[in-house]
Parts: structure tokens; C-alpha cells; sequence
């Protein structure tokens, strides 16, 4: 595969340049036994160009990117294999793989989503935690037109009792959430007064116009409103962030303070609770997600599981898993998204090494937007921020871990 070798190359060369020592492995009661990854994809560019919606909302022009719009960018390639890289230590630290090995197929799986930017981040992911092994399989859906059922979401109940129900629970849960200085501060951002939107349609205030809730039978739940435009172009801005654009052309040199990225992420976060995190949504939604890592992490682990699982799918993977499995609200130090780009929900199987039980930690593992922006390398001395999880019904103790019969009891409940 020609990506792959190229791919392969650049991650050889970022890698030259990175510090490759590694903390010594400590003494511990405890082994890491298994390691399944769940991923958002890397750094992408915004979805801007032609689109209306946005082009409307401002009197600005929307920047070019090099990269076309929804594909991984050179920099986000290369902030996913830096992550890798940082992985592979950690991996070798606690002996779930040897360093400067190849990993066999029993050792690692690497799964993702079939569109583009997904497939690249695993690439890069890979090449990046075992550099020149190119004969890794990379698996995905083949029919590359398609819809995978374990990443798309789709509504899968058609009754009208359920989708007014359902409706009902998003649009009280926008009500609920008080984004009206949001709004405002965007619209100064943007100059919305002096866009189309509000010199010729007279739309001239984002609070006020109405949000509409999709939820079509077979598609993915979506909302058309003023909410949906926010998150696009707050998206766009936390894009330029991060792809190092100069302060003076992300959002136009509009966006100065921290409170400011605190105030619009609001509305970027509000946007994903609505659309993909309702209890009526996300239960039915991600079972397919949950099912199969149900069947990725079992009760026991037999010889022929895989040691290190990788599933590279999008924010609408990471944040419903999160959410239908009933873990405990987080805060990301360092980051404004709540499942920001390439972050990781990382579940890991410790067997104490006296009692010979399995036990369950869950971490949740992403770069800063300081470390994104400066494309820092990232090793076990400068390493990825890293935020425990609790489960709800699986009580972790002072060290992060819980019992894994009690986290299979809770996965085994949501996949009935």
C-alpha cells in the first residue's frame, strides 16, 4: 500500500527527531493484560469551503486551507503519530509489547471508520507505535460507500411515540442550557449585524431563531438551527487553533482571551449533548458500538484476544460510549471540547498479581490545545493528559481500578 509506506516514511523522519528514551518499568502488584482504545480522528480542516450556511452567518471570508475540508491535515498526521509513538513507550513500559518489535496479528487490531480522515489517523496511529512495520493490517467495512453499524449511529425506531418523545427531551434539554451570552459572543465575533443573513434575511439574532430536531428513521440525529451553525463555524475556529494558524487569522483575531474559548465552547458542546447524547437517543444509537466491545473485553481473556485494540471512529463515537455507559462527568484540563480531537477513551485490563483478579481502569487520553498547537512530541517525560474515569455500578479505588466482573455486569445490562 503506497499511503501506507508514505505514511510509514514521514513517521520515520518525525521519529528521528524525537527524544525515544522511556521511563524503566516499575515494580508493581499489578499487570496490564489488555488495552482497548476508542478514538476520535486527528486534526482535520473545517468544513467551510461552499458551505452557505457559514458564508451567510459573517461579512468575513472563511481562511483556505491546504487540506481539503473533513480530510486529516499533514499536522494532524503527524500529531497522531507523535501519540503513537508516546503509546509504544507506554505499551513497552508495562511489557504488553517489546520495544522495536512488530506486533503479530494476535497482538494488535486496528479497526476504524471507512471515511477518509478516520482510516488516515489509524495509519498514522499505527505507523507512529511501530515505525517501519508495515505489514499491519488495517481493517475497516470494505464497501467504502457504505455505512458501518458500529460507528453510524442510526435511529433505528420509527414509531411516532418514540420520535416525539425523543424530540421533546432534546429541545428541553437546549432550553435548559442558557446560551444566550454564547450567542452574543459569537455574533461578535462573526459581525453577524453586518452579514447576509442579517442585512438581507433580517435574521439578526442567533438566540432567537428556532432550533429543529431530526430524527429520521435510519439517519443519524441531527438538528438544523442556530445551534447546528454555531458548532460548525466554533468547530472551524478551534481548528485554526489548532492547526497554528497566527492568532491574528483564527476567527479573525476575534477570540483573545481563555474565557472567550470557555463562552463558545459552550455552544460546541451543547450541540453534540443534544444531538447524540440524549438518554432516548444515545441508548439505542451506540448499542452496536457497545456490543461489539462487549465482545472485544470479555469476562475472561483467551489467548487468541488481541492485547492492544484500536478503534479510530469520531466525537459521535467517543462521547455516546461515555455517555450510555454511565460514567461519571469529567473535566479535561487544558482543553475546551469535551471529546476534543484525537483523544482517547483508553480501557485497560490490570490483573493484581496477589489476588489473580482482573480489574478494570479507564482513562481518558487527548493532547492539550497548547500541545496541538505547538505540535509538541510526546513522550513518557512530556506525555498526552490523562483524566481517570469513574464508571457508575463499578466503584474505582484510590489507584483508578474497579472490578472486572463488576464492569461486565454493566456492559453485559446495556447489550441485553
Amino acid at each position: 500500500m503506497k499511503l501506507v509506506k508514505k505514511i510509514s516514511l514521514l513517521a520515520t523522519t518525525i521519529l528521528a527527531i524525537t527524544d525515544l528514551s522511556y521511563a524503566a518499568v516499575p515494580e508493581t502488584e499489578y499487570e496490564l493484560k489488555q488495552v482497548v482504545i476508542v478514538s476520535r480522528h486527528g486534526l482535520r480542516a473545517p468544513l467551510t469551503e461552499g458551505a452557505d450556511l457559514l458564508i451567510n452567518a459573517t461579512p468575513y471570508k472563511w481562511p483556505k486551507w491546504d487540506t481539503t475540508g473533513g480530510f486529516l491535515t499533514a499536522k494532524g498526521g503527524a500529531l497522531e503519530t507523535y501519540m503513537g509513538h508516546y503509546f509504544n513507550d507506554w505499551f513497552a513500559q508495562h511489557n504488553l509489547v517489546q520495544k522495536n518489535t512488530c506486533p503479530t496479528d494476535e497482538q494488535y487490531y486496528i479497526y476504524t471508520n471507512i471515511v477518509p480522515r478516520t482510516i488516515a489517523t489509524g495509519q498514522f496511529f499505527t505507523v507512529g507505535a511501530f515505525p517501519g512495520c508495515d505489514k499491519i493490517k488495517y481493517h475497516h467495512l470494505a464497501d467504502l460507500a457504505g455505512q458501518d453499524p458500529i460507528f453510524f449511529q442510526a435511529i433505528n425506531d420509527n414509531s411516532k411515540e418514540y420520535v416525539t418523545k425523543a424530540v421533546a427531551e432534546i429541545e428541553s434539554f437546549i432550553n435548559d442550557q442558557n446560551l444566550a451570552s454564547s450567542y452574543a459572543k459569537l455574533e461578535e465575533v462573526i459581525d453577524y449585524k453586518n452579514s447576509h443573513d442579517c442585512k438581507v434575511d433580517k435574521q439578526c439574532s442567533l438566540a432567537k431563531l428556532p432550533n429543529k430536531v431530526n430524527l429520521i428513521y435510519g439517519e443519524e440525529s441531527s438538528i438544523d438551527g442556530p445551534i447546528h451553525t454555531a458548532f460548525w463555524m466554533i468547530d472551524a475556529f478551534m481548528l485554526q487553533d489548532y492547526e497554528g494558524f497566527p492568532t491574528s487569522q483564527v476567527a479573525w483575531g476575534k477570540i483573545k482571551f481563555d474565557k472567550d474559548w470557555i463562552t463558545l465552547a459552550k455552544i460546541r458542546n451543547a450541540y453534540i449533548d443534544a444531538a447524540y447524547l440524549q438518554p432516548m437517543v444515545v441508548n439505542q444509537t451506540i448499542k452496536p458500538m457497545l456490543s461489539h466491545l462487549n465482545t472485544l473485553m470479555p469476562l475472561q481473556q483467551s489467548p487468541d484476544q488481541a492485547k492492544i485494540t484500536v478503534l479510530v471512529g469520531h466525537d459521535t463515537t467517543v462521547g455516546p460510549i461515555i455517555r450510555a455507559m454511565g460514567f461519571e462527568d469529567y473535566n479535561l484540563p487544558g482543553q475546551y471540547e469535551k471529546t476534543p480531537i484525537g483523544g482517547k477513551i483508553v480501557f485497560q485490563r490490570w490483573n493484581d498479581k496477589t489476588t489473580g483478579q482482573d480489574l478494570l481502569k479507564v482513562e481518558y487520553v487527548y493532547q492539550s490545545t497548547k500541545q496541538l498547537r505547538n505540535l509538541e512530541k510526546l513522550t513518557l517525560n512530556n506525555p498526552p493528559q490523562r483524566v481517570t474515569l469513574s464508571l457508575n455500578g463499578c466503584q474505582i479505588d484510590a489507584n483508578g481500578f474497579c472490578p472486572w466482573v463488576d464492569f461486565k455486569k454493566v456492559l453485559n445490562n446495556l447489550v441485553k
